[in-house]
């Protein structure tokens, strides 16, 4: 009978046990007193039973605190992601494969609210703003605060947009500050990148401390963006927030030119302002300045400051005009008295002529999107300059993640986006109808006329030069950079073209630069071009925003003579549209694309033999590359195909390994 007990007891405590784990609620305290009533004896049993009861309510405890304990990431960018036709939906693609992968992870989007006039009123509850042209009403959260650059102290609102259908959310920060920028390209200039970073220091602060909002972000992840950007002048950098940084280009973080007096007047604080307007020398200087471009009289120091940085860059075209301009005169004192007023901003690492220097020195962990332009950076000095020490002071706390990219919004049956439709099967002939079409649409006749298809440009105020000829059999380039001429490598691009003519290879291009005419560089090309009648039919220039699918679904290649580690989708478009690229070897052009003479099974593209950014023949480099990929168009039909069809079977989505790594870094950060 005894036995039979102990079974019996032993069968129960086992029921219980389970009961416990898969959280079935207890009555224990009767248990307790039906067992205290049968005998005293049953006394350990009863503390067994409050022992688990006492296990079972720290389990739950535990799971309630793992089940809020996810990883709270907010996402900071100023590469809006919305427009599927640029880089700016990488943010988007990147949190839904993060989501996806690792599901406890709570990602949100921070980016500018550009666009909106200074006028509009940021009191009302909604904001109504206009991107890609469509309308998008925000929402004003409860987060307001108040900040102070630029001579004056700014008002910032948190906004939230419109549920998306890819649920995430995505906030935007409205201040009259920068929000008056029109292009997000605009952001990267000191002016309105230190107001912005500014206020979202703030804004992240205030997110953690507020339980409205719901989202208490422990990690903020900048995406190519400096994040401790403000003024050093304040006492207290300290935050619990743990940072992770990614840098796609440190050639386009250094700045050329050391202007003290413009940095200050960006980014000191209100004590520091005060010092600068009571300082008699800074005083007289400001009034010379003042007085050269304003028939008023100088009478309130902190409006001429303001007239001042309102028209800096006007009046810094003189620059180049030698050291007797008066304008010049006037910077250089300035410039000198306020290193003695703030002797800290003489340092060469300082945030005043490293905008990201303060970033990298806080960041608990860093990384570039390219393993090529990963180790250039530390095995060449000369590519980070004089951010080289502090790069390698820091590589312990640095690596590469691989860059992704979702091609699925990218149809290649879709004919809204290109002539013909096509697939990796059939492209032989269709791809050939749509470079045709592309031909016809730029003659001579449809360019004088202006009956050139619309849906080839964003907006209908594009400058074109040149024309092609529809009945001229050529291969067709195709190039697409911004006009930033050392990092895209116009000036290789253009040399390189002009060899093509002088050795007399059949060809056409086209070159399509936004703002491009604005470069007096690229202006003398196109004029120099227009002037030579030898040339014509073969060449086609375009200033202004396209819609380059229409362009790389007919071009036969796209010219990407990159010398720096330029963050870009667009050789991923062109692959999917079998577009073959002719890329330097630098950073995610290396990466990424396989030369045909490396790989014969697999080539995707032809890439110099060294980077461009040797002390060799950069020109002759490229150019070499390009001949050697216009010799296999035109003499090697079948091997061309299959360069072709690589590019369009090419899969350059998110892998797993990526995900995998970003989530390692998140956990190393926050487990620090």
């Amino acid at each position: 009978m005894g036995f039979m007990e102990k079974m019996r007891y032993h069968t129960e405590s086992h029921d219980e046990e389970l009961d416990f784990i898969f959280n079935q609620e207890l009555d224990v305290t009767k248990n307790i007193s039906e067992s205290t009533k049968q005998s005293d004896n049953n006394f350990f049993r009863g503390l067994k039973i409050y022992k688990r009861l006492l296990r079972r309510k720290i389990s739950v405890l535990l799971r309630e605190k793992l089940q809020k304990n996810f990883t709270n990431i907010l996402y900071v960018t100023i590469n809006l992601p919305f427009n599927k036709n640029s880089q700016r939906s990488s943010a988007i693609e990147y949190l839904l494969n993060m989501r996806k992968q690792y599901p406890d992870n709570d990602i949100r989007i921070l980016i500018p609210i550009i666009n909106v006039k200074p006028t509009a009123t940021i009191t009302s509850k909604n904001l109504s703003i206009e991107i890609d042209n469509k309308d998008y009403i925000l929402e004003k959260t409860s987060i307001s605060f108040n900040f102070f650059l630029q001579n004056r102290k700014n008002k910032a609102i948190l906004y939230k947009f419109p549920q998306n259908e890819q649920n995430i959310q995505i906030y935007g920060i409205y201040s009259p500050a920068f929000s008056y920028c029109k292009k997000a390209i605009e952001l990267n200039k000191l002016q309105y990148l230190a107001p912005f970073i500014k206020s979202v220091r703030i804004c992240t602060k205030k997110m953690f401390l507020n339980k409205k909002e719901n989202f208490n972000p422990n990690l903020v992840h900048c995406e190519h963006i400096p994040y401790f950007l403000g003024n050093e002048f304040e006492t207290n950098l300290f935050s619990p927030i743990k940072v992770f940084q990614t840098i796609k280009d440190f050639t386009q973080i250094e700045m050329s030119k050391i202007e003290p007096f413009w940095a200050a007047i960006n980014l000191v604080d209100e004590f520091s302002m005060r010092k600068i307007c009571r300082d008699s020398t800074i005083k007289k200087l400001v009034a010379q300045l003042f007085n050269l471009h304003n028939a008023r009289c100088f009478y309130k120091m902190r409006d001429c400051i303001e007239f001042i940085y309102k028209n800096y860059y006007k009046f810094r075209k003189y620059v180049d005009k030698g050291d007797d301009i008066e304008e010049n005169i006037i910077f250089k004192k300035l410039n000198a008295r306020t290193l003695k007023l703030f002797p800290q901003m003489a340092y060469e690492n300082d945030i005043y002529y490293n905008q990201m220097t303060f970033s990298i020195k806080h960041a608990d962990f860093w990384a570039t999107d390219s393993k090529t332009y990963y180790i250039d950076i530390f095995e060449k000095p000369n590519i980070s300059g004089s951010m080289y020490n502090l790069i390698e002071s820091t590589k312990e706390k640095s690596t590469y993640i691989t860059f992704g990219k979702n091609l699925e919004n990218y149809p290649l049956v879709d004919t809204r986006e290109i002539y013909q439709c096509f697939t990796p099967s059939d492209f032989r002939d269709l791809r050939r109808k749509n470079k045709l079409q592309l031909l016809k649409e730029f003659s001579a006749d449809r360019i004088k006329t202006n009956f050139i298809d619309e849906s080839l440009f964003v907006s209908t105020n594009s400058m074109i030069a040149g024309y092609l000829d529809s009945f001229f059999e050529a291969p067709l380039l195709f190039a697409n950079p911004s006009n930033e001429i050392f990092s895209n490598g116009i000036d290789i691009l253009f040399n390189s073209l002009l060899k093509l003519f002088e050795l007399h290879k059949n060809i056409q291009i086209i070159v399509a630069i936004n703002e491009g005419l604005s470069n007096s560089y690229i202006k003398s090309w196109v004029e120099f071009l227009s002037k030579n009648k030898y040339l014509n039919g073969k060449w086609l220039f375009i200033d202004g925003e396209i819609n380059p699918q229409k362009y790389m679904s007919a071009a036969d290649m796209i010219l990407l003579p990159r010398r720096t580690n330029m963050i870009s989708i667009e050789h991923f478009i062109a692959m999917h549209y079998g577009c073959v690229p002719v890329a330097a070897r630098s950073g995610i052009l290396n990466d990424t694309i396989d030369d045909i003479f490396d790989n014969i099974t697999s080539g995707c593209g032809f890439k110099t033999k060294k980077s461009l950014l040797v002390n060799e023949d950069t020109n002759e480099l490229y150019t070499n590359t390009l001949l050697k990929a216009l010799n296999l168009y035109q003499n090697n039909p079948s091997g061309w195909n299959l360069l072709v069809k690589n590019c369009l079977t090419r899969n350059f989505d998110w892998n797993f390994e990526t995900i995998e790594k970003y989530e390692k870094i998140y956990k190393k950060i926050l487990d620090y």
